[in-house]
């Protein structure tokens, strides 16, 4: 069982109060979907069946709200957040499916692929679909993912949330941490309708899960695909 951490879980609470604020402000009937606390006992036994701690700031977060409900209008840029049964359920699953590709999870492949365009990866983050230290907290149709990267490649944040939509190939990191993706959720949600303006699109259904998406810079490396010679798989 983790500790708490009680300056963790008033900064996540805060977080979630301000969210709840502004969804009353702008999308009033999406508080609904938002899921009452889990207990202690649901979340450590979401650390043993994966085997991994989960960062503090995800743990107090889920004793704020333990995930979303199914249902429209969403509160969060997703279909749903997992609960943690979901949590489990979603990441035992990827984990079952993850089977390493000797071509394509080659460093020296991905700065090819980045270089030429057919990936875009926006931070810290490997471009692939290996389930290898990460947790699943959400999804968008089963096409796009938030995950937990609690291992990440260098100049990574251990915990940073990162979106995936492999179907686009895109990769985006969102924030370093739980915390901190939850306060820039909420001061879009703050911004929204203001004249200063908000990267959030929300309509009938919710916020629009291009939320936190990175515009241009598709043929960017990250800091630590910088100096690694590229090559072609199909040469």
């Amino acid at each position: 069982m983790t500790d708490v951490d009680t300056s963790v879980d008033a900064d996540v609470a805060d977080a979630w109060a301000r969210i709840e604020t502004d969804l009353g402000r702008v999308l009033p009937a999406s508080l609904s979907r938002l899921a009452p606390p889990a207990d202690g006992r649901a979340i450590d036994a979401v650390e043993a069946a994966l085997g991994r701690p989960l960062p503090a700031d995800f743990r107090a977060s889920l004793r704020v709200h333990n995930g979303t409900a199914w249902g429209l209008p969403s509160p969060v840029p997703l279909d749903q957040l997992y609960d943690t049964d979901g949590i489990v359920e979603a990441t035992l699953s990827w984990r079952g499916t993850d089977e390493p590709d000797p071509v394509f999870d080659d460093p020296r492949v991905l700065a090819h692929l980045i270089d030429e365009g057919e990936i875009r990866v926006h931070g810290p983050v490997l471009p692939t679909m290996s389930a290898a230290g990460r947790v699943l907290v959400g999804t968008m149709n089963g096409d796009v993912h938030w995950f937990l990267d609690l291992d990440p490649p260098p100049g990574g944040t251990p915990g940073q949330v990162v979106r995936a939509d492999p179907e686009s190939a895109t990769w985006d990191v969102l924030a370093p941490s739980w915390r901190q993706l939850l306060l820039r959720y909420a001061e879009d949600l703050r911004r929204y309708g203001t004249p200063g303006g908000s990267p959030l699109l929300i309509d009938e259904t919710g916020p629009a899960c291009e939320w936190g998406q990175a515009a241009g810079a598709e043929h960017s490396r990250p800091a630590w695909l910088r100096d690694v010679q590229p090559l072609d798989p199909h040469a």
